[in-house]
């Protein structure tokens, strides 16, 4: 794994994504889920040190949160950090996107469902797909953010960077169709690099105002939802990578 030099030193990983593209993810996600009722429940997929978790937990205190994480040392600062913060609607479990119904046994089925920089590192995105629907509700919706292959510095560098994959979204979409998930929305995000911690204020109006231009954003999320709206395996999905 490309992070494994950092498996024995998560507050350090921790602080490192401590920056503003982190910040920029959690609103995302909680934007993703302002429609979300008490008591639902979410599930964070590839969760890492679990920050976005830990601060959207936070912030509802009426969901219950549960992320999962292939790094043992991951999952236990995640769970340390969430106590000290006394938080009780947020726990984390080690397993595999692969496989969470294993990780997952016991826990009730998931309304809410986002992943961050998660499929483009797996191998298997079908059977992540599956094991995502697996676990959640019939009309359960699930975010996706992951890296922006239209950006030429986003796809040289995951082409060319070890640990690293080009995510192709409309692959993705058929091979998901096949577990139910249908995509509902698609949109492009980022500007600002995790290299600057403290955008200045222009910066910031700068990304809200280019980061929906697929050219030059950093990232690109996919809303899908599982339920009536789901299409045979082998349709096509009604975004196409032009």
């Amino acid at each position: 794994m490309y992070n494994a030099g950092w498996d024995d030193r998560p507050a350090e990983y921790a602080e490192l994504r401590d920056c503003w593209l982190t910040r920029r993810r959690m609103r995302r996600v909680a934007e993703f889920l302002s429609a979300a009722k008490p008591g639902d429940r979410v599930l964070d997929v590839g969760c890492g040190v679990g920050e976005v978790a830990i601060d959207l937990a936070a912030a509802r205190p009426d969901l219950s949160f549960v992320g999962v994480e292939p790094q043992g040392s991951y999952t236990a600062f995640a769970a340390r950090v969430a106590a000290e913060r006394g938080l009780a609607n947020v726990s984390f479990r080690v397993g595999l996107a692969e496989a969470l119904a294993g990780a997952l046994a016991g826990e009730a089925p998931f309304d809410w469902v986002f992943s961050n920089d998660v499929l483009h590192h797996v191998a298997d995105e079908r059977l992540v797909a599956r094991s995502v629907a697996e676990v959640a509700r019939p009309e359960a919706a699930w975010l996706a953010i992951e890296p922006n292959w239209f950006n030429p510095y986003v796809f040289l560098e995951c082409a060319l960077k070890r640990g690293e994959r080009n995510f192709r979204p409309d692959r993705f979409l058929l091979q998901a169709r096949e577990s139910g998930w249908v995509l509902e929305d698609r949109s492009y995000i980022f500007l600002i690099p995790s290299a600057i911690k403290h955008p200045p204020p222009v910066l910031i109006r700068l990304e809200s105002r280019l980061e929906e231009n697929r050219m030059l954003a950093g990232g690109t999320t996919l809303t899908l939802v599982r339920g009536s709206g789901a299409v045979a395996a082998g349709s096509h999905p009604s975004h196409t990578d032009r």
